[in-house]
């Protein structure tokens, strides 16, 4: 067990090393100047004087290479600079805001697992039924339809039309629903689906044979011995979505003014604040890898074939 978290901590720090440094490139090599763009916002005549100057204080008159040997100390002491516009720590910003999108994404989660689980078992209980027909237009509907129209249908609807919920920002559970529905519904449709093939292709196992020998019926089956292994290969599916939700679901965070890092990186990313889009960048790495160790870490509880291994 002390091999497995040291080989996966060895793999983060190797990825962390890798997507700073891309980051750093590609901002560098992207259009787009910081300073032009703060003097701008605060309505300043971008003289070369004051270019000069503003440069100077943010840093930019270093060569790459000095940017890049300070960037990467950076990265691995936790101290990943200051905001080019609010001066504040990047680390501060950032935790800041995780709350908000740690809450959305939660929400999100629930939702998508209710709607895997309850939608993939009754389908796979009832597959050439009715049932079954509705799961695969929902599945089809929820991987066709992209979740900013999603977003919209759901505001007009339920916020213009009705108003039974609120739209924007955040307070109470109810200006949790409509963003909650947008990132789990999709998902939660297309996996219920994929839950429903992955049990129903377990059906001619050895051990379900067994089990229908001793009289068990169709659905007892399913639910009580074929779930939990046709559920392993919707683990990586869900974790892997649960990482983007943490690493802040922009476009839903965007549309419902969700105030977290989704809706903070999209700001940052209009005002050039290389350090913010730096720093979101690491600890949206750092989450996928930690969040990808956890679900590597279920598949050895849940298969004993690779805690032997």
């Amino acid at each position: 067990m002390i091999k497995f978290f040291i080989e996966h901590l060895i793999q983060l720090v190797f990825v962390v090393f890798c997507v700073a440094t891309l980051t750093f490139l590609l901002l560098r090599v992207s259009p787009g100047d910081p300073a032009t763009i703060m003097l701008k916002v605060n309505d300043v005549p971008a003289s070369k004087e004051a270019l000069d100057s503003l440069r100077t204080e943010l840093g930019l008159t270093e060569s790459i290479g000095s940017q890049y040997v300070q960037w990467i100390k950076e990265v691995f002491t936790g101290q990943w600079g200051n905001s080019y516009v609010s001066k504040e720590p990047v680390v501060d910003e950032l935790l800041e805001r995780l709350p908000a999108t740690l809450e959305l994404a939660c929400a999100g989660l629930l939702i998508m697992l209710v709607i895997t689980l309850s939608l993939g078992i009754s389908t796979a209980i009832y597959s050439a039924g009715i049932l079954d027909r509705i799961g695969r237009l929902m599945a089809l509907f929820g991987s066709a339809v992209p979740s900013f129209w999603l977003g919209f249908l759901f505001i007009y609807l339920f916020s213009v039309q009705y108003g039974w919920l609120p739209s924007m920002g955040n307070g109470t559970w109810q200006h949790l629903v409509l963003p909650a529905l947008t990132l789990g519904l999709g998902l939660g449709t297309v996996y219920a689906r994929v839950l429903r093939t992955s049990m129903l292709d377990m059906m001619n196992q050895n051990f379900v044979k067994t089990a229908r020998a001793r009289g068990m019926s169709k659905r007892r089956i399913l639910v009580f011995q074929v779930l939990k292994h046709a559920f392993l290969p919707i683990v990586t599916m869900i974790g892997t979505s649960f990482a983007f939700m943490l690493g802040g679901s922009i476009i839903v965070e965007s549309i419902f003014s969700w105030p977290g890092l989704g809706r903070y990186i999209i700001e940052s990313i209009n005002m050039r604040d290389y350090p913010v889009i730096q720093g979101y960048v690491i600890f949206a790495s750092i989450l996928f890898v930690c969040i990808h160790t956890v679900v590597d870490f279920i598949y050895v509880l849940v298969d004993p074939r690779l805690r032997v291994s």
